[in-house]
């Protein structure tokens, strides 16, 4: 069973898209752990079932709904589902996404759309629903969008994916100057490379991404579900519109 700690989020509740693993999950669960009701998504209805039998194995209130970030309608049926089971909602997390590693001068539109899409029209179209739920309630709450390294790095072969993670700090800047009256906190963490135990589609080796990041590792999905905890709790509550990087010195180091 879960171990309830004293976050100062007890009886909130959050969303986070991309829930389902890796990342998500573990964010998931450390919200578990803080008292926190949890309602996740993930395209993939059986991966959304199995995440939620977990999280309820461990004692936690949870909710899952199959849903497509980049539908409106999915969108507004995931909020509606959350407003309707645990009657609020104070958090949302922006963590669904996609990748791909491809060749500028090949990379078709198609493709370019699929991440653009998913990584910035979701976080668009989900933060306007949690917001307005929010607002409507008069208590405000937190968005918290999960960039990357990527959002302040350039790299080969990754023009979509780079794109979108850039545009999300630009997204999150205006959104946390316009909502911030309302008592809406909009921020970004930005993780380096995390260890999802699953396999890192990449043009270079594990051990390089090692040897490249000060730490000498790489990070835990843990290590990043305790920063967002953080970064969502009333101890955090003068952090407005910042991008916090969480990647082991990553972009602090030049060399390779």
């Amino acid at each position: 069973m879960i171990a309830v700690t004293d976050d100062g989020l007890r009886g909130r509740v959050a969303i986070i898209t991309g829930g389902s693993q890796g990342i998500g999950e573990a964010i998931a669960h450390r919200f578990a752990a803080a008292g926190v009701a949890v309602a996740i998504c993930a395209q993939r209805a059986e991966r959304v079932e199995a995440a939620v039998d977990r999280l309820r194995a461990q004692g936690a209130q949870a909710l899952g709904v199959a849903a497509d970030v980049r539908n409106p309608d999915d969108v507004t049926k995931f909020v509606d589902a959350t407003l309707e089971r645990f009657g609020r909602l104070d958090i949302l997390i922006n963590n669904a996404g996609t990748g791909q590693i491809r060749d500028s001068l090949t990379l078709d539109l198609a493709s370019w759309r699929d991440v653009l899409d998913t990584h910035l029209t979701g976080a668009l179209l989900m933060s306007q629903a949690a917001a307005r739920a929010m607002i409507a309630r008069g208590t405000g709450g937190v968005i918290l969008n999960i960039g990357s390294i990527h959002s302040v790095l350039g790299m080969p072969k990754r023009a979509a994916y780079v794109t979108a993670k850039h545009g999300l700090i630009g997204l999150t800047r205006t959104l946390a100057c316009e909502w911030a009256p309302h008592g809406v906190r909009v921020l970004m963490l930005a993780p380096g490379y995390i260890d999802t135990r699953r396999e890192i589609k990449v043009d270079f080796t594990e051990a390089d991404i090692a040897r490249r990041t000060p730490l000498g590792r790489f990070g835990t999905v843990e290590e990043v579900a305790e920063v967002t905890v953080f970064l969502c709790s009333p101890r955090a509550s003068f952090l407005v519109g910042p991008v916090i990087l969480a990647d082991g010195g990553w972009t602090a180091y030049a060399g390779w």
